[in-house]
Order: structure tokens, then C-alpha cells, then sequence
């Protein structure tokens, strides 16, 4: 079984450190040589301190993240406490071993990122068949692997939230400049202590903003 191109084509960012852990994942939908929606959303919410970024088939992501993120709150229903991030990470891997197993594979990579109260931000790296690893940083997809060096380059453990936010934003950079596919909206968030939050989308105009906020007046 050859994985779809659609894994190929879209992009996931990673990065964790000690007090919190960002994730940014490209905003196109695209089927076949048609671009459908360039503001898909790619970073699902799963629990209060955990975040999952899938990329796929549109079929195969939006039933897997529903199902996952379903069955996170039903455990928290039954037993008045949430997963963690390891233990998530190990439900989701039994949810695609099983697919797969059954002749019915869901063609997605994730990475899942969250906050745990004892060991900090985490993330891990999960592919289609059911492989996962926690990662100090981690991508999916080939604008990813355009990246890894800039990561290898610049992540710290004791880096701050904006920091790490220009860290991705460096890398969509080059992504945008690097890859032949247009990816040019980028959804990031950052689970910490507090919960999840939204920072700012990164796209072509935040890279024109900034250069002309550098010209002499």
C-alpha cells in the first residue's frame, strides 16, 4: 500500500519546550488539481491541554479527529479525569492499528502536542501506520522536511512562546519560498499551562508587513 500524495503535499510544524508546546499546520484544502478552501482547520482540540494536527484525506481526517476527540471526552465523562498526553497518544495508535488491521487504514499523520503538570510541554510525531515517537520537534509532510534543519538550528528548551513562534514562522518562510505546491495560510496554536491559544495566522502578507515595517521612513 503506497500512502496518498495528499500526505505529501500539506505540512505540519512542530516544536516543544519545557513551558509549552506550538503547532502549525497549513489552512489548504485541495482535491485533486483544484484548490478547495485555503482556511481549513488542521489543529483539533482534543481535551483542555492537548492538541492534535492531522494531515490527509479530508474524508479519512475530519472521521479520525472527531472520533478521537469524541472518545477523549467520554473517558473524562467515565472517569471524572482526562488522558494524558502519552495516553492519548497511545489511544490514537490503537485506533489506526485497528483500521489498519481491518483492511480500512485512515490515511493521516498527526503530531500531538500538549502541557502535562509534571513534565512540561510534550509532543509526539504519529503516522499512518501507527508508528509514533515523542520528538523535540517534529514535521509531516515534504514542507516539513524543509524545515528540519532551521529547527535543529534554533530550538531550545527554554525558549518563550513568541521565540517559538518565530522559529515557525521562519519555516513557513522557507516553505513558501522552497516548495512548488502553494501552502500559503498558516493555522498556529500553543498549549501551555493555561489551555490552548491562538496565535496570530502566518501568511504572505505577515512577511510583507514586516518588511516594510523595516524600510527607513
Amino acid at each position: 500500500m503506497s500512502p496518498n500524495t495528499s500526505l505529501y503535499f500539506q505540512c505540519l510544524l512542530g516544536l516543544q519546550c519545557k513551558d509549552f508546546t506550538i503547532i502549525a499546520a497549513d489552512q489548504t484544502n485541495t482535491q485533486s488539481i483544484m484548490v478547495m478552501k485555503q482556511d481549513e482547520n488542521k489543529l483539533h482540540r482534543i481535551s483542555d491541554k492537548l492538541l492534535m494536527g492531522i494531515i490527509g484525506e479530508p474524508g479519512d481526517t475530519m472521521q479520525f479527529s472527531q472520533f478521537i476527540t469524541k472518545n477523549v471526552q467520554l473517558y473524562k465523562m467515565r472517569n471524572n479525569y482526562q488522558l494524558d498526553t502519552a495516553a492519548a497518544v497511545h489511544f490514537i495508535r490503537k485506533t489506526l492499528m485497528e483500521a489498519f488491521k481491518g483492511g480500512t487504514p485512515s490515511m493521516v499523520n498527526m503530531l500531538v502536542g500538549g502541557y502535562d503538570e509534571v513534565e512540561g510541554g510534550q509532543l509526539f510525531t504519529v503516522d499512518f501506520l501507527a508508528s509514533s515517537v515523542k520528538v523535540p520537534f517534529g514535521v509531516h509532510g515534504i514542507g516539513g522536511l524543509l524545515c528540519l534543519g532551521i529547527m535543529d538550528r534554533f530550538h531550545k528548551q527554554d525558549l518563550t512562546e513568541q521565540e517559538a513562534y518565530d522559529v515557525i514562522k521562519l519555516c513557513v518562510n522557507e516553505v513558501h519560498k522552497r516548495l512548488f505546491v502553494s501552502l500559503p495560510n498558516f493555522q498556529v496554536k500553543v498549549i501551555n499551562k493555561d489551555g490552548i491559544k491562538d496565535m496570530p495566522i502566518i501568511c504572505p502578507a505577515t512577511f510583507i508587513l514586516e518588511a516594510n515595517a523595516a524600510l527607513p521612513n
